[in-house]
């Protein structure tokens, strides 16, 4: 029997993280102590930390800004402007200004790239959902971390730079503050920039700059479900009915296939329960299913990732794969989003898509499932489906919907996931409830809960094993699974507790664990991720080091969707939950499953 998981609360967060988290959210943001504290029922959302998100200031950093690795904590793009842009400097955690010179700052977009004039920040809806204003996360205050001498001005402007709020600051020597000023979201209206400006003469560094947001009076569960799936709308291009990989990036230069499914079906719980525009999410959804429908495959497979070609169509993006996972997992997200709205138009696509499948092409004579084909279509990658866990159940069960096919892929038993992964044990969770059974499962004959446990239980464990005084282990936050390996620009890693010594954590790792398997601990864990301050309007960070000193805020949309999806089960795991009763009901589903337990 698994012993009963245990938190780590010490004093240094209890009494001051309860009233709001200050002390906590100061050390994760990487703000010095001291400066001015927001109200307790607010949360302080940053717009950028200048020490993450500028270049130069970390050893592999781009030595300008890029699309890829720059952004702001909105998903946005940010960059220099006035004449004095040649008085600026990165260094430290800071952008610095010499005082000769003229009139110089920093723009920061904060709904989408900056070119993208259509999209707006709509103070009263810091998340982006919509809905009446007591579930909203409004604007209270514009905070600006700065020090130094001479006059700093802050604005709000339209995309057309028209300032629509300013404030100016007289900065005096051997200060270091929190300015903080109040304004009325409603008032102000949408707005496209925050910017900053030095005047001629003055002498200014400026660190973080930022918004206090009202966080509305609901659950701990339902905030976290509600900025989840706020992120993960964010990456999303209504338009052309893909998901970009990354918030930042432009739509249609490099989508993601599994997001984009994994987008319509959190939205899709997202609609039943009220929080959005039931039309609006099934025009979403069609558009998906179309795009999907129109793009070149091989053997049936959907790419990973897609790029727009010439014509505007979506094609697999040059140097990535066609892949049998990531058509698994957006055609069974497209088709319980289709069952949870009623969409037939959607489901009967999504069957016809299932159907064309060509498992032969995609599988070795004894059966071992290939990871998909190469950017040809047509070359068989060498790795295969075999080791244990979601993802080659997803695969397995993705084989057995294929209309008149004997399914005979494979998996290797032992229920252990590569290298202790913790997403890859909890996965099929998403969209298949069956996987709680405490019965041995038909290909391997592993009991899923027992390893899940078992796998929770050493993630739990792993940060107090290797770092036991460190303020990750002191609050109780671990996880360890595939994302960015550190800040922006270190690339993506996947790494278990199978791997001694890793110091950066995936929130979303924690929160899929505690949400599908942890039971009665989810509440305390969503507290602990709260009390850490990782929990904020724009949504978790894509990772946390384990001194809660620094993160990578980066919006990404695959473990967005994981966070978002699983965070609706964890909301709902009394009951209600219309993604678990979409999958039971299924019958395409329903025969997916039966690889796995016979009823």
């Amino acid at each position: 029997m698994v012993a009963p998981l245990k938190f780590f609360n010490p004093g240094f967060v209890s009494s001051t993280a309860r009233r709001g988290g200050l002390a906590v959210r100061l050390a994760v943001w990487g703000v010095a102590l001291g400066l001015a504290a927001a109200p307790a029922d607010t949360v302080w959302q940053p717009v950028t930390n200048y020490s993450i998100s500028f270049p130069g200031d970390h050893p592999d950093a781009a030595p300008a800004i890029n699309s890829f690795d720059n952004f702001t904590h909105f998903g946005t793009d940010f960059g220099w402007m006035g004449p004095g842009q040649a008085r600026l400097e990165s260094k430290a955690g800071a952008i610095r200004t010499k005082s000769n010179g003229e009139w110089t700052g920093a723009w920061h977009s904060l709904s989408g790239l900056a070119v993208e004039t259509q999209r707006l920040f709509d103070p009263t809806d810091v998340i982006g959902l919509g809905g009446p204003p007591e579930v909203r996360a409004g604007v209270v205050a514009v905070t600006v971390d700065a020090r130094g001498q001479g006059e700093l001005r802050v604005e709000l402007s339209d995309p057309g730079k028209m300032v629509k709020w300013s404030q100016t600051m007289i900065l005096q020597p051997g200060e270091r503050t929190r300015h903080r000023f109040e304004l009325s979201a409603a008032d102000l209206g949408p707005v496209k920039f925050f910017n900053w400006v030095a005047e001629p003469g003055s002498s200014v560094e400026v660190s973080a700059i930022g918004f206090d947001v009202a966080k509305p009076a609901i659950s701990d569960e339902e905030w976290l479900m509600r900025v989840s799936l706020g992120k993960l709308r964010r990456c999303h291009d209504p338009e052309g009915g893909l998901t970009r990989d990354r918030a930042h990036l432009p739509a249609g230069t490099f989508d993601s296939i599994s997001s984009s499914g994994m987008h319509a079906l959190a939205s899709a719980a997202g609609a039943a329960e009220g929080w959005l525009d039931r039309e609006m999410v099934a025009g979403e959804i069609r558009r998906s299913t179309r795009a999907l429908l129109g793009m070149n495959k091989a053997a049936g497979f959907l790419p990973h990732f897609t790029r727009r070609d010439a014509t505007g169509n979506p094609v697999v993006h040059p140097g990535t794969e066609y892949s049998t996972v990531d058509t698994a997992i957006a055609l069974i997200s497209l088709r319980l989003a289709g069952d949870i709205l009623g969409l037939d138009d959607v489901q009967d696509a999504i069957s016809a898509l299932i159907s064309d499948l060509d498992f032969d092409l995609a599988s070795t004579a004894d059966g071992w499932i290939s990871h998909g084909f190469a950017t040809d279509g047509t070359t068989p990658l060498a790795s295969q489906w075999r080791d244990w866990g979601g993802e080659t159940a997803l695969v397995l069960m993705l084989e057995a919907m294929v209309a008149g096919r004997e399914p005979r892929g494979k998996m290797n038993p032992g229920g252990q996931v590569f290298r202790g992964v913790q997403f890859i044990s909890e996965i099929q969770s998403l969209f298949y409830p069956d996987f709680d059974r405490e019965t041995p499962d038909l290909p391997t004959g592993t009991v899923w809960p027992a390893a899940r446990r078992d796998l929770l239980e050493r993630q739990s464990r792993y940060v107090v094993k290797y770092w036991p005084d460190s303020p990750a282990a002191q609050a109780g936050i671990f996880g360890l699974s595939g994302g960015e390996g550190g800040m922006p620009g270190d690339g993506y890693e996947a790494y278990g507790v199978d791997t001694p010594g890793i110091r950066w954590l995936h929130p979303h790792a924690m929160l899929m664990s505690l949400a599908l398997s942890g039971g009665s601990r989810y509440s305390e864990g969503v507290r602990h991720m709260i009390q850490a301050g990782l929990v904020t309007p724009q949504g978790l960070p894509e990772n946390v080091e384990i001194g809660l000193s620094k993160h990578n805020p980066m919006q990404g949309s695959l473990n967005a969707g994981f966070e978002a999806i699983a965070a609706y089960h964890g909301l709902r795991r009394a009951g209600n939950d219309v993604i678990d009763e979409s999958s039971r009901r299924d019958p395409l589903l329903r025969t997916g499953v039966r690889r796995f337990y016979a009823d």
